[in-house]
């Protein structure tokens, strides 16, 4: 099925719909085309009139049964007209045939290594637009016909560095300043150890998109759009937990649970993450106790919390300030009772989780755990070892994550807009994306309206050693 563009600029024009599947060439080598018109004259405002209420174009071509048919008024008909007219009439703001501008977003709490590391595959990226753009430019000279694809695949890029200091609640000011002065077309990556919150509603009220910021807090909306983040961030590791409980088979709904939560913007996010899935579950309410970080030292009273809660499971949202007191906790718990921690949270620590309680300390870790072997090679279904291992907690990935973004899923939404240069569009055209295999994640999955392209999360355990092996308990995704 076929749906051509319908705002002013196209549906003024004549149109012709190129090859696609199913068709074949005649002798001559011209195509046969395998469904609707081949082409069409240009609309006016009278043939567009009863194409919306009749469904049928210039030629007499009647429309699917699935476009609907609009019996308005003259009046009402004239308004829906002017609308289509008015519709994507210019290219959106920071977008040319020749040029896209781009923007990166870089708050000062961020190191100048981390920074390098965002900035590296950034900065490499526009120099290869700008030499893909020039070696286009030689071969017209020199009398090359680009097809369509090649005619609009090549666009010089420029990137402005945004940097935001001082409070977060100063910076939609900054960063409004920074767009009144020069417009992009959309932002790229970005970093911050902070909430990302403000630039996210920023670029919400903008209608600009925000390609994977590297952050620990997005902004986690069902409605919001502008948006695309790698996942939920902590939120995510919280749901993981919440969907493994679910699933055993030795938790029931008289199972008591215990959260305790880090007084911590990371402790309430991997917390509300639980909370959401684990509602969503039907599951009764857990008890849940928000400690300071002096609380969660204090081990005489953590005892009397235990000794008073009877927990079979443990669920412990702190820092690795508590893992030296972490045997002690477990020894308060029967014989069947397990303890679930973030990775994320602990960090590089998370590999000294002592090693007489690792077979009952269970982990999330959202990133892959088996090699990265391309979508060509092995597939989602290759038997491969795990070679992820404790040297990899706490590692970032900027450069990864941001190349990845760039190259696997960027790239492609740039190059199959064509001439429709809307901010909208792009964002329409990335949703529409395959599965995609990449380096830090088990794959992106991409929808209409879906904002977190990397779904899963794995609960794992610390095998013996120094250096542990990292031993799955889970699936990548668990439903």
């Amino acid at each position: 099925m076929v749906t051509p563009p319908t705002t002013g600029n196209k549906l003024y024009k004549p149109y012709r719909r190129p090859p696609s599947f199913g068709d074949v060439a005649d002798r001559a080598g011209r195509f046969i085309y395998a469904k609707t018109a081949v082409e069409r004259p240009p609309y006016t405002r009278e043939t567009l009139a009863t194409a919306l209420r009749f469904g049928t174009d210039p030629t007499g071509q009647v429309f699917n049964d699935v476009m609907p048919r609009y019996p308005l008024t003259d009046r009402d008909m004239s308004i829906l007209i002017s609308y289509l007219e008015a519709l994507s009439s210019e290219p959106s703001p920071g977008a040319s045939s020749k040029q896209f501008k781009f923007a990166t977003i870089i708050t000062d709490d961020v190191s100048q290594e981390d920074r390098q590391a965002l900035l590296l595959p950034l900065q490499t990226f526009i120099a290869q637009k700008n030499q893909q753009m020039g070696m286009f430019n030689d071969f017209i000279k020199f009398g090359y016909s680009p097809t369509i694809d090649m005619q609009f695949a090549f666009r010089s890029a420029t990137l402005d560095i945004w940097e935001l200091k001082g409070p977060p609640e100063s910076w939609p000011g900054q960063l409004a300043a920074y767009y009144n002065a020069n417009p992009v077309f959309a932002v790229l990556g970005g970093i911050s150890n902070s909430d990302w919150r403000p630039i996210h509603e920023f670029c919400e009220a903008q209608r600009l998109p925000c390609l994977f910021p590297i952050t620990d807090f997005p902004v986690v909306s069902e409605t919001d759009w502008y948006t695309y983040y790698f996942n939920k961030g902590y939120t995510q590791e919280g749901e993981a937990v919440a969907r493994y409980l679910n699933r055993l088979e030795t938790i029931s709904t008289e199972t008591p649970v215990l959260q305790i939560i880090q007084d911590s913007q990371v402790g309430k996010a991997l917390a509300a993450g639980f909370r959401k899935v684990w509602k969503e579950c039907e599951q009764q309410e857990v008890t849940t106790l928000t400690l300071s970080s002096q609380q969660l030292l204090d081990q005489a009273a953590l005892d009397k919390l235990l000794t008073k809660h009877k927990p079979e499971v443990l669920i412990l949202w702190t820092d690795a300030e508590l893992l030296p007191n972490l045997p002690a906790l477990v020894a308060k718990l029967p014989a069947n009772g397990i303890v679930f921690v973030s990775s994320g949270y602990l960090g590089k620590k998370t590999a000294t989780i002592p090693e007489n309680v690792r077979d009952r300390v269970y982990i999330t870790y959202p990133y892959r755990l088996t090699p990265y072997v391309g979508s060509k090679v092995g597939g989602f279904d290759a038997k491969v070892p795990i070679l992820a291992s404790s040297k990899d907690f706490g590692n970032r990935r900027i450069t990864s994550r941001s190349i990845a973004m760039l190259q696997q899923t960027t790239l492609q939404g740039l190059n199959l807009i064509y001439d429709n240069l809307y901010r909208d569009h792009l964002l329409d055209i990335m949703s529409m994306q395959m599965d995609v295999t990449v380096r830090d994640y088990e794959r992106f999955s991409f929808g209409p309206g879906q904002r977190y392209v990397s779904k899963g999360c794995y609960i794992i355990q610390l095998g013996p050693g120094l250096d542990p092996p990292l031993l799955q308990r889970s699936n990548w995704v668990m439903y």
